[in-house]
C-alpha cells in the first residue's frame, strides 16, 4: 500500500513539473511576441515623429516664398535660408536655438541646391542637433524650389532631414 502511494506522489510531482515547464515556455513565448510587437510600435512612432519633423521643416513660414501674401508650396527663399542658417548656427543665439529645439528636437536639416550647378555651391545647414547617444537615424529627402530674389529665378534643391531616435 505504501509503495502505491509513493508512485502516485511521484506521478503528481512529474505532472506538476511538466505543467510548470509548459507554463514557463508559454510565458517566454508570449513575452517574446509582446517584445517584438512593442518594438514595431516604437519604430512606427519614430517614423511618425520623423514625418512630422519633415513636414515642419518644409512648411516653415520663416523660409517661404511669398509674393503679395500668395505662398508657393515647397518653395524656400535662398536669402531667408542663408539668414536662418546663420542665426541658428551662431553660438550667441542660444535662446533662438532652444526655440527651434521645441520644433525639431534631435535632427539635422540641410538645404542643398542641385540645379543649376554653379561655381559657388548652395548648401546650408538650417538646424543641427545630434544627440550623444541614439539608436537609429531616419533620413528623408524632399525636393523644393529655391527662389533667388537677386536674380529673380527659381532653382531646384533638396531638403535633407535626418531625425535621430533615442
Amino acid at each position: 500500500m505504501r509503495h502505491k502511494a509513493q508512485i502516485k506522489m511521484f506521478e503528481t510531482m512529474a505532472v506538476l513539473v511538466i505543467f510548470f515547464f509548459l507554463l514557463v515556455g508559454g510565458a517566454a513565448f508570449y513575452f517574446q511576441i509582446q517584445k517584438s510587437s512593442m518594438q514595431r510600435e516604437i519604430d512606427k512612432q519614430q517614423q511618425l515623429i520623423a514625418f512630422q519633423v519633415v513636414q515642419k521643416a518644409l512648411f516653415l513660414p520663416e523660409l517661404d516664398c511669398s509674393f503679395v501674401s500668395i505662398q508657393k508650396d515647397n518653395c524656400f527663399d535662398k536669402l531667408k535660408v542663408k539668414q536662418l542658417s546663420l542665426l541658428l548656427n551662431d553660438p550667441e543665439n542660444e535662446d533662438f536655438f532652444i526655440d527651434y529645439f521645441n520644433v525639431f528636437g534631435f535632427a539635422d536639416i540641410k538645404v542643398t541646391q542641385i540645379y543649376p550647378r554653379v561655381n559657388q555651391t548652395f548648401v546650408y545647414t538650417l538646424y543641427k542637433n545630434i544627440p550623444d547617444d541614439y539608436s537609429s537615424i531616419i533620413s528623408t529627402q524632399s525636393p523644393v524650389l529655391l527662389f533667388d530674389a537677386v536674380e529673380n529665378r527659381y532653382d531646384f534643391g533638396i531638403v535633407e532631414v535626418d531625425v535621430y531616435a533615442e
